[in-house]
């Protein structure tokens, strides 16, 4: 388990696709891509978090947030990946519907 802390959260960023459905190729490099995404899952909040004011975001929320911000981290217990960010890098969330 990956407890971020104090301001940081953490964020499950969304998979990247690297074909399309027709089977055309949509990246090249999947690890420049990985550094480049900017939208994601909120998973767990620091306890210092939004330094006291009322978070605009909650763990579940679909957000974004800034490009090249953060760290990627791999969960050591199930291999997921991962990536810290801090409080003030969640651009908005993602409100579908």
């Amino acid at each position: 388990m990956i407890i971020p802390a104090g301001y940081r959260v953490l964020v499950r960023a969304d998979a990247i696709e690297t074909e399309s459905d027709g089977g055309i190729i949509l990246i090249q490099d999947e690890k420049l891509e990985r550094a480049a995404q900017t939208n994601g899952t909120l998973v767990r909040i620091g306890g210092s978090a939004w330094d006291g004011e009322k978070p605009w975001a909650e763990v579940g929320d679909r957000v974004t947030y800034i490009r090249h911000s953060g760290k990627p981290i791999i969960d050591p217990e199930t291999n997921e990946e991962f990536v810290i960010i801090n409080d003030q890098d969640i651009l908005s969330i993602i409100v579908e519907g």
